[in-house]
């Protein structure tokens, strides 16, 4: 999936959590933006499809096969790997959770226990591991490609997912059912009247959001599984996939998200 509708998934998911805990706007802002980070950080493991990547990070760690070989291969650094499994995510909470107590005791110089710092930030460490679980959710309907999956279960070998009931891009109708979601939770709290319910009115949001999301993916009427691609294929997946969201969207609303798609510069 894009990284874009990553990065919303996990913007999601902290909306509705931020409910749970009282926080001012400014701290409900960096709440959310952790979500997204935790949205988008799985793909860091994209890195090695950098052009540059050979001559910097390549020569720095002395990796003998090149960028693309890393990408498709089943290396615990490559695409879809370590960084895709529930292990990243516990411990990459667990690091930015001792990284902000760093910073806050290097910046303030105070005596402040770290026990003490996580119990009153353990909000960022929820919304970071749940943005990545969003992403990995986000995965596992994609084609198994060369990787069969994502490493859901590292260090096991056993890869999950790669089911083919969506493709990678295009899939704009998720895309606008998480952004409605967002808006919605977002907008929740905003009213007095509903703001004593937002923890329930927001879970509920968000669990008809996964419901119709899920719905979604399955009633595709084109499959996208394939384990090794060619120029053809991809190419006719692709047109697929374009097909899906006009029959699903509508010609109207489809011309709106395929003109919005092309002024990107990132796949979407």
């Amino acid at each position: 999936m894009d990284i874009l509708t990553h990065a919303l998934s996990g913007a999601a998911v902290a909306t509705s959590a931020s409910t749970f805990v009282k926080t001012t706007p400014l701290r409900k802002v960096k709440i959310i933006l952790t979500g997204t980070l935790g949205g988008m950080l799985p793909d860091i493991d994209a890195i090695s499809m950098w052009p540059r990547f050979d001559a910097t990070f390549g020569k720095l760690f002395g990796l003998a096969d090149t960028g693309k070989i890393i990408y498709s291969n089943k290396f615990w650094y490559s695409h879809h790997a370590f960084f895709h499994s529930l292990t990243a995510s516990i411990l990459l909470g667990i690091l930015l959770i001792l990284s902000m107590f760093l910073i806050r005791k290097l910046s303030k110089k105070s005596d402040l226990h770290i026990i003490d710092f996580t119990r009153s930030h353990i909000i960022y460490f929820v919304v970071f591991v749940l943005g990545i679980w969003a992403h990995l959710a986000g995965d596992l309907p994609t084609p198994a490609s060369a990787w069969g999956g994502i490493a859901l279960w590292w260090p096991s070998e056993n890869y999950t997912g790669g089911y083919g009931k969506i493709w990678w891009w295009n899939n704009y109708d998720i895309f606008l059912l998480i952004t409605c979601c967002t808006i919605a939770n977002l907008t929740i709290p905003m009213f007095r009247t509903l703001r004593d319910n937002a923890k329930a009115i927001t879970t509920t949001i968000l669990s008809f959001t996964i419901i119709f999301i899920l719905i979604q993916i399955n009633t595709r009427q084109y499959g996208y599984a394939y384990t090794k691609s060619t120029a053809t294929t991809y190419a006719e997946m692709e047109q697929n996939s374009k097909k899906e969201q006009q029959r699903i969207l509508g010609k109207r609303l489809y011309k709106i998200m395929d003109r919005f798609d092309r002024t990107l510069r990132i796949y979407f």
